[in-house]
């Protein structure tokens, strides 16, 4: 039928044509792609950078946005004060973004006993971006890292991100490894057991592609360390301040490395609804940095401009794909019935109920337990897709509210 179809109705060979173009392009970011990496950082012998062979530290400012992170404030600047790193090369610098509990008293107090520790409270809410582009101004250092009030560093952390940027001079930014804690107590159906492995994923690749051509695509925005000449002023109302850092790195065509030794740890989160709603904010960023850097894929096509689309455009526009192959299935149904394409357009009508109706805990458990990693990737993709409409139809201030975690 589909061959009688196509003869009397070129336009149906040219739906079929975009499915398997759609098919094809689904398959780069999550196969192809980092199969070629993997090939070629396999064929290739790559240098690590040793911190023992270093013997004079830079100059170093942490800076961090903190609202309403009374349960962490204390915690977090406990890791800091505990870092491996020559105290007197170190500030920690802390906007307040109108906190409304107790974070200010305690900073305040941190401050007085520590002369290290320099706090300012925002008159307004400005958004983390506004702050972290104050912190920055206030402070003069040689390396610049950003973090989050809820990222607690190994005590060995700082001077492994540090040691990169030190040893090679041509690396203007340097992405750290974040890391789960307690996430053998998590009872959140497993959805924190895939997020770490889908994260452990993630940074194997982006530590093979700084070591290869020094494009790792993307650093932790809570756990990084960039140049004071290579940071640009944030714009205002960005989502993504991270991703903004390396594409800039990159568009200067200086090199973003990732090491997987410096070691960032990081709550669960014990909250599904509002770490869903983080991923669909993460995608409105995304959307927004696609949007400012897209011109990179061809003004500075290798290897940066084929990297970012390999890694990243691919990716955030898979559930676009997704939904252009199973409207042209239906279409293709409703209009040749053809029995072959009725059956997959059905079996993927099922699959994405299970998909939603996972989450409900509708679904009997052993059927449950196969789609954990279907559903996690699934409603990735979900976010993935209402974040591209958020950022169609909203106006970003940058101003947000932190996710809820298993904080001790």
């Amino acid at each position: 039928m589909i061959n009688s179809l196509l003869n009397v109705y070129p336009f149906y060979s040219f739906l079929i044509e975009c499915g398997i173009l759609a098919s094809a392009l689904l398959s780069i970011p999550y196969f192809l792609y980092p199969k070629l990496v993997n090939l070629l950082y396999n064929l290739k012998k790559t240098n690590r950078y040793d911190s023992h062979s270093i013997e004079s530290w830079p100059t170093v400012d942490i800076v961090f946005a903190a609202f309403n992170e009374e349960a962490v404030i204390k915690d977090k600047l406990k890791s800091i004060l505990a870092l491996d790193y020559p105290r007197e090369l170190l500030k920690v610098r802390i906007g307040s973004d109108c906190s409304t509990d107790s974070t200010d008293s305690l900073l305040t107090e941190f401050m007085k006993s520590e002369d290290s520790i320099d706090f300012l409270r925002m008159k307004k809410r400005s958004g983390k971006s506004s702050i972290i582009n104050q912190m920055v101004n206030r402070g003069d250092s040689d390396i610049i890292v950003g973090t989050d009030a809820n990222i607690f560093f190994r005590p060995d952390a700082l001077k492994e991100l540090v040691t990169p940027l030190v040893l090679n001079s041509k690396i203007h930014l340097v992405g750290g490894n974040l890391v789960y804690r307690g996430i053998e107590h998590n009872s959140s159906d497993g959805v924190s057991k895939n997020e770490e492995s889908y994260m452990n994923w993630e940074n194997d690749l982006k530590q093979k592609e700084g070591e290869l051509w020094g494009c790792a695509m993307g650093v932790e925005g809570g756990c990084y360390a960039i140049r004071r000449e290579a940071f640009v002023t944030i714009p205002k109302g960005t989502l993504m301040e991270d991703f903004f850092h390396t594409m800039n790195v990159l568009k200067s065509r200086k090199k973003v490395v990732h090491t997987n030794q410096a070691i960032c740890t990081e709550d669960v989160s014990n909250n599904s609804s509002m770490e869903f709603n983080r991923k669909i904010r993460i995608s409105q960023g995304n959307w927004q940095n696609l949007i400012r850097f897209s011109s990179m894929i061809f003004s500075h096509t290798f290897p940066s401009g084929l990297i970012f689309l390999g890694h990243k455009v691919l990716r955030w526009l898979f559930p676009i794909f997704f939904i252009l192959g199973i409207l042209i299935n239906i279409g293709l149904t409703i209009q040749d019935g053809d029995i072959l394409i009725s059956i997959w357009s059905f079996v993927q009508l099922i699959i994405i109920s299970f998909v939603i109706l996972y989450p409900t805990k509708i679904l009997p458990k052993f059927l449950s337990r196969q789609m954990k990693s279907i559903s996690y990737f699934s409603w990735m993709n979900i976010a993935l897709f209402l974040g591209l409409m958020r950022y169609i139809r909203t106006r970003e201030t940058g101003i947000w509210q932190p996710t809820t975690r298993n904080n001790k």
